[in-house]
């Protein structure tokens, strides 16, 4: 059975504010039937903000909508989940983890346009000087704009790149997300619904 992969993107729908992930596989497993024929290895598990914290494990909201970009490399995926990684951590060396931001998704996130723009550029760049120095990525994060920052960091702030989200994550809600998906199935597509911790795309 088909399974979500490293780097799909999940939104569930839910009352309220609704959820999203990115998911997470393992890359050292090159030769494992677990990788697909892109190269790309199957869904182990999700990186998302919650209220307890950013943390790394199995999907447990239930049904959820599975998008994927069309054109990307398996490279390119691995370098977004380092990024959504180093986020999770911290980016390791000591410095203190990444917080979810619940005042940041409950104001910031209604408080101006979700469309990307000079401030989200701001932002992107001072959390890029921020990578791979065992810094802080970000202090406080909330689910979709973790998966944004994540892609549009990963993608080196590649405006052009198909897969690029061209969404501020600051003031990005996950139905605002999934409704960008909905409108760019050129470049996004929805491969099914997730439902549970295996990842199975029904």
């Amino acid at each position: 059975m088909a399974r979500a992969q490293a780097g799909d993107i999940i939104v569930d729908m839910k009352p309220t504010f609704g959820h999203c992930a990115i998911v997470t596989g393992n890359w050292n497993m090159k030769l494992s039937a677990s990788v697909g024929s892109t190269g790309v290895p199957g869904g182990l598990g999700v990186i998302h903000a919650t209220s307890g914290g950013v943390i790394a494990g199995d999907w447990s909201n239930g049904r959820a909508y599975c998008f994927r970009a069309r054109r990307i490399s398996s490279e390119e995926l691995k370098v977004i989940q380092e990024v959504a990684e180093a986020i999770q951590t911290g980016g390791g060396g000591g410095a203190p983890s990444t917080e979810y931001g619940a005042c940041r998704a409950i104001f910031k996130s209604w408080s101006a346009p979700g469309k990307f723009g000079t401030g989200a550029r701001a932002r992107l760049d001072k959390y890029r000087e921020r990578l791979g120095k065992d810094r802080q990525v970000l202090k406080n994060v909330f689910c979709s704009e973790l998966v944004i920052v994540a892609y549009q960091l990963g993608l080196k702030v590649n405006e052009a790149h198909e897969g690029w989200i061209p969404l501020d994550g600051k003031h990005t809600l996950p139905g605002t997300l999934k409704r960008w998906f909905d409108a760019n199935m050129a470049r996004w597509q929805h491969m099914g619904f997730v439902e549970d911790a295996s990842l199975a795309l029904k």
